[in-house]
This record gives structure tokens, sequence and C-alpha cells, in this order.
């Protein structure tokens, strides 16, 4: 006990003389912590301060009008405020078709299709770019400039070639370029436009099927180029529509005969029921069978009558119809049974359409027509010929712009006489009057 005594003692001198080396310890270190804490409450201040400032500033820019692409000179603003109302648009479409006649020549296996017609192979149908200001209200000025490139091109363009090989995606066509004034809500247009007349138009993807129809290959024209004035009758809100113009003839970029063609149009547009009754006077220029040339096309007149509607019975059903009727004075024809007659040529048929709509992307489109060609004038060459067509197309949308379809489609034609087998099957001097046709389409929209 007496050893421990000691050693005790010891312990506690040693502890006493640590304490106040422990008290300024502690003291030093509540003013470390008190400066951290004024030294953290100051950058909170500065942030705070910064804050604002970066908010002042970011509502100033706001209010600030968008910079010019040009680092805000006063030519690049008016630029930008004019591209502003330029409507950019198009499409891309690519195909493959197949001929159920299996013909030896890919090229022009089908005789009575617009476009579409090749056998057993990939196409690339069209690439389409639309550039449009509208003339909306009195007093604007606008354009529109449609430029297609593709296969398509090369058919409206009369360049393609009956070879394979022949890079037909390569061409391009203008198929609109015009002038737009509104005057007095009277719409103005000049230079080359779209026809009035037909229910269905160049571009397949605004059509209820892929091929084009019979009525739109042979009963009208597809183009026109002139001034053309539209309106309303009775004010701009009214159901009722006309259109007028004078043109250069019939697809017609320069006039070839010195004899202007005329249109007329009275159209009527209201909840379900939209109509169009459309005329077309002037020399056809049509040069297929006759004796008229390109140096010396005929200037008799020719005379064109047109009808389509549409009735949207509901949101899942609508019914279209198209009517033609054509007659060209005077056709001197130069081969098939009428050859050195001179005779009028008068043609007309009848298209009839329906698509159900199942769903916001699948849509099945059904079309019938027949076209009757009294002389062989339009179709081939031969008396009280006939054409048939029955097309059932299948759409379905995979995204909001990227269309698929997939269509079949039946063609026949008759005769008296002459030319009744105009479709190409099997060898190369096998022909027949009938024929079967599949594609698969596939188009991506953009707008």
């Amino acid at each position: 006990m007496t050893r421990k005594r000691p050693t005790a003692a010891a312990i506690a001198a040693t502890l006493l003389c640590f304490a106040p080396l422990v008290a300024r310890a502690d003291a030093a270190s509540d003013k470390r912590f008190a400066a951290m804490e004024a030294r953290i409450t100051q950058l909170e201040d500065k942030l705070a301060t910064s804050q604002k400032t970066i908010d002042e500033q970011s509502a100033l820019l706001k209010a600030q009008a968008t910079p010019a692409v040009s680092a805000g000179t006063e030519p690049a603003s008016k630029l930008d405020a004019f591209l502003d109302t330029v409507q950019v648009n198009g499409f891309v479409s690519a195909s493959y078709e197949y001929q159920f006649n299996n013909p030896n020549n890919s090229i022009f296996a089908n005789a009575t299709n617009q476009f579409n017609v090749d056998h057993n192979t990939f196409n690339l149908d069209a690439a389409k770019i639309e550039l449009y200001r509208p003339a909306t209200n009195p007093g604007d000025a606008g354009f529109q400039l449609d430029l297609t490139f593709g296969d398509n091109a090369g058919i409206l363009g009369l360049y393609r070639f009956n070879t394979p090989g022949s890079a037909a995606d390569n061409f391009l066509y203008v198929q609109d370029m015009n002038i737009q004034y509104n005057w007095n809500n009277v719409l103005l247009k000049f230079g080359k436009w779209e026809t009035l007349l037909g229910y269905e138009v160049i571009d397949s993807i605004a059509n209820k099927n892929v091929t084009h129809g019979l009525l739109f290959t042979y009963a009208i024209p597809l183009v026109h180029t002139g001034l053309q004035a539209s309106g309303k009758i009775g004010g701009s809100d009214s159901p009722v529509g006309w259109a007028g113009a004078v043109v250069n003839g019939w697809n017609n970029a320069t006039d070839t005969n010195d004899n202007k063609g005329l249109l007329a149009q009275l159209n009527y547009s209201s909840g379900p029921i939209s109509t169009a009754f459309n005329a077309y006077y002037g020399a056809d220029g049509n040069t297929g069978f006759t004796g008229q040339t390109i140096d010396h096309p005929s200037t008799d007149g020719a005379i064109v009558l047109d009808w389509n509607g549409t009735l949207t019975a509901n949101d899942k059903l609508l019914f279209w119809s198209n009517i033609d009727w054509g007659l060209q004075k005077n056709v001197l024809f130069v081969s098939g049974p009428n050859t050195g007659k001179t005779i009028d040529a008068v043609w007309y048929g009848i298209a009839l359409g329906t698509q159900f709509t199942f769903n916001e992307k699948t849509t099945l489109g059904v079309r019938g027509e027949w076209l009757r060609d009294t002389a062989g004038y339009r179709i081939v060459a031969g008396n009280n010929t006939s054409a048939y067509s029955l097309t059932t197309t299948l759409g379905y949308k995979l995204t909001s712009n990227l269309l698929a379809r997939a269509e079949f489609r039946y063609d026949a034609l008759t005769t008296d006489g002459f030319g009744d087998h105009v479709y190409p099957s099997g060898g190369p001097s096998d022909f027949s009057n009938n024929d079967y046709q599949g594609i698969v389409n596939i188009a991506y929209i953009f707008d």
C-alpha cells in the first residue's frame, strides 16, 4: 500500500500540469470555429448576391429579341423574319414492285400505270422538297417551289430511258414553281402548278393508294403553266369557292401551238361533304397515236369535264368518287384501225374509292375504276378500248412520320380487234390483256 500512494500522487500532479494546456487548446479551437463560421457566412452572402445578378441578367436576355444569324446585323434580321414565314415540307419514298405475270423485261412491265411500272425491283420513287410562303391576307405576297427527285421525276419529265440501269433516280423535276399575291382575298398564282382537275394528286402519299388510277393517268392533264385566280363566293368563310386560269396548255411548260387553254372550277366544302366541278378547254397536244408532232401540234380544241367528291361518313369511314369526260376534235390517226382517218376522239370514265381507318395507325383503302377510250386515242390504238382496275391498299404508320403501305392491284384491258394484249408476260414477245401487281412502299414524311 505504501508503494501505490507515490504513483497516484504522480499521476495527479501530471494531470494538474496538463489541465491549463487543455483549456488553452479548447479556447484556440473555439476561436478557429468562430472564424470558420464567419467565413462561411461571408461566402453564403456572396453566393446570394451572385445568384441575384445571374437572375437579373437572365431576365434581361429573355426580354431581348432573338439574335440574327449573322451577328445581329439589320439585313440578317430581315432575312430571319422572312425565313420564319417559309414552310418547309417534303417526303422521301421508296418501294419494291412485283408483276405476277413475271415479264422477261423488268422495265415498263405495267402498261397502264403512271408510276410504279417496273417488275421485281427496288425503286427510289421520289424525294421531294417543298418551300412555301402563303399569301394569307390581302396584300401578302408568297411563292411555292416544289422539287422532285427520283424515278417519278424521270417519268414526269419524259426522260426515262427504256433500258436497264438508266439511273432514273438522278432526275430532277420542277413540280410547282409559282409566285402568289393576295389581292383583296383573291389569290393570284403566276407560274407552274398542278391541275385543278381530278381527285388524286401527283404525290402518292396524299392519295388513298400507292399507285395512281386510270383517270389520273389518261383522262386529265397533270400540270399547267400560266396565271390562276381563286377565291370564295360570299366572303372568306363561305363554303363555296371558285378558280379560273389561262394556261399554255395540257402539261406544257412552254406553249407549243399558240393556243392557250382555259381552266375553271366551282367547289364546295362543308361538314362531311367536299366536292368540285372542273373544266378545261384548249388543245390537248397529245401525240401518241395521231399525226400531230411536237413541231406541228394540233390547234384544234379539246374539252375535259371533271367532277370529284368526298363524303366523310364518320371518323372511321370515307367515300370518294371521280368522273371524267373528254373530247379532242379532229384527231389524225397514223396507226391502229383508224389509220389515215381524222375523227373526234372521246374518252370518259369513273373511279370509286373508300378508306376505312381501324385506328390512328392502320387504314385500308379500296379503289375501282373503268375508263373508255372510244377511238383509241388516250390508251392504245384501237376502237372502243376499255381499261379496268381494282386496287387494295393497307397502310400502317410505324411512327408519326414513317408510313408503310402494302398494295395489290389488278388491271385489264379490252379493245375491238387491235392492241388489247399490252401487259408483258413471260418471254420477250409474250403479252397479256391483264396484269396483277404487288407493291410495298415506305415513305418518310417531314413537315
